[in-house]
């Protein structure tokens, strides 16, 4: 195998050599044969041939003389992980089949922010120096060409293929999220309840992932001013392109209302939703165990290591079946009261203030009384009597509505696992360039949102097969990916097989695990 070793002579010239392993039949020991080939140019980090040193080049070449081998150097460790990846899921071929024109721009844009995770607009320059599915330079006029080709009929037509191929995936998890936004002139671009809290206006982002493959599956844009709860219509009529008989809806309590239930009941659609303890359906559900003595050993059991209690009854939901499980952790209760403390005294000083917040509004005419006099001014008292009713019906309280899972303890182990696609977002917003939205027009928005969909798959199988070697013990998705930075090829004029750098311990480990074919 050869591969190339670098040695720094004491004059400060980095000297580059071919070294190629063999095995001697006499002395029957591994042996090593080094050549060099040129030095490392300190700028450019390039390999630069024999007889190529700048001013030292010789101005005036013989008939006889040779000129030296051309050497190019590029990094390709994560374009070859990133490859394995794609391959393995089936990304690519879908992607070939929906972008026969574009997939390889697009792949190339995913693999940039996997590796730097950066503004498209550095994309050239990386692309100058890294193997990509492209070939060549990426140039950023290129990239902002690419943008506005990818319309929603192609992206669709990609849903529709993804979410076939994940077919094996039972379980799908839909959670909305929002994205800040510099732009102006984007119509999706509005000011709404933002969930990092920031005063911009925003992009919200739903997004479905799969629950056996823990990939994303589908997502869209909306405008930021749009609730959870307004989301499901055209969602659900997205999901018309699947068979409904597969599709087994877990949302948690955002998204519940009565006409989305009927819109899942509609649709012959199986669902599994969180009921907020605004619901007069959860309250009673919650009063009625309570009765009933929830807090016993029959009702006790582990849910993924944690221990509570839970019960379930089966209801008529205008004339479907439909099973209420309901849960009481009392180590939660202590938490959540100490929350719900804070949020009641919260309130009531905004109130007393004066700088109320929209989104507060229900809990201000639930929880107090104000009463304006032109002397003594406002005066805020504390309505007791729905505090104690609130903390006592949903505090520690929990409830689920399906219309399939009849076991409570498989129930809340389903409604867990959705924390699958919070970390997604986790990873798109601080990993992938996404805490900020830069884009102003909202044909390149649709088209910048794909490319980064199409990141957040390969990075979430990156994890999925980390997690499943138990190596986030000890190592995360970035060391995996910096350490696969340093790898390199080069390319020599006249040879056919292109030299790789030495892999160091933990590459080799990498290359393993992900079965990757390198050297």
């Amino acid at each position: 195998m050869a591969s190339l070793v670098y040695l720094k002579h004491k004059n400060g010239t980095t000297y580059v050599y071919e070294n190629v392993s063999y095995w001697d039949k006499k002395s029957k020991k591994p042996k090593s044969k080094r050549k060099c080939i040129g030095h490392l140019d300190p700028e450019t980090g390039t390999v630069q041939p024999n007889g190529m040193r700048g001013g030292n080049q010789k101005n005036i070449t013989t008939k006889s003389e040779k000129e030296p081998p051309k050497c190019f150097t590029y990094s390709c460790g994560v374009s070859s992980l990133l490859d394995k990846v794609c391959a393995d899921i089936g990304l690519g071929h879908i992607l070939k089949r929906s972008f026969p024109n574009d997939w390889d721009a697009i792949l190339t844009c995913a693999y940039y922010l996997v590796s730097e995770g950066q503004a498209l607009s550095r994309a050239e320059k990386w692309s100058r120096q890294a193997v990509t599915p492209y070939g060549t330079v990426l140039a950023d006029q290129r990239i902002s060409e690419l943008l506005i080709r990818i319309t929603p009929e192609l992206v669709q037509g990609f849903f529709s293929a993804w979410l076939e191929h994940n077919s094996c995936d039972r379980y799908y998890c839909m959670d909305i999220t929002s994205v800040s936004s510099y732009s102006e002139m984007n119509e999706f671009v509005s000011y709404g309840y933002n969930r990092d809290k920031e005063k911009l206006p925003q992009v919200n982002l739903l997004m479905v992932s799969g629950h056996t493959s823990r990939l994303p599956l589908f997502f869209r844009a909306m405008p930021g001013s749009i609730h959870d709860v307004s989301t499901m219509g055209e969602s659900l009529k997205r999901f018309d392109l699947v068979d409904a008989k597969r599709l087994h809806m877990v949302m948690d309590k955002g998204f519940y209302s009565e006409d989305n239930v009927d819109a899942m009941y509609r649709r012959h659609m199986r669902f599994l939703v969180g009921v907020p303890f605004t619901t007069s359906l959860s309250l009673d559900a919650a009063e009625r165990h309570r009765n009933d003595e929830m807090v016993s050993y029959r009702h006790y059991c582990n849910v993924l290591g944690e221990e509570l209690y839970a019960d379930t009854e089966l209801i008529k939901w205008k004339g479907h079946r439909c099973y209420l499980h309901v849960y009481f952790d009392s180590i939660k209760a202590a938490l959540d009261e100490k929350k719900f403390s804070h949020r009641v005294l919260m309130e009531y000083e905004e109130l007393c203030s004066g700088s109320t917040v929209k989104e507060h509004q229900k809990d201000y005419e639930r929880f107090f009384t104000v009463k304006e006099t032109p002397k003594r001014g406002r005066k805020v008292e504390y309505n007791q009597e729905a505090i104690d009713a609130c903390r006592k019906n949903s505090v520690g309280w929990l409830v689920l509505a399906t219309n399939d899972v009849k076991d409570p303890v498989e129930a809340l182990e389903i409604y867990r696992m959705k924390d699958t696609i919070e970390k997604h977002f986790d990873d798109l917003k601080n990993d992938l360039d996404m805490k900020r939205l830069r884009i102003h027009s909202s044909a390149a928005m649709d088209g910048r949102l794909f490319i980064q969909y199409i990141a957040l798959i390969l990075s979430s199988q990156i994890k999925n097969i980390m997690n499943e070697a138990g190596w986030f013990k000890s190592h995360n998705m970035q060391e995996v990916i910096d350490e696969m930075k340093s790898l390199r090829v080069v390319s020599v004029e006249g040879k056919r097989k292109p030299i790789y750098t030495t892999t160091t311990a933990f590459q080799r480990e990498i290359i393993e695990l992900f079965g990757l074919n390198i050297g």
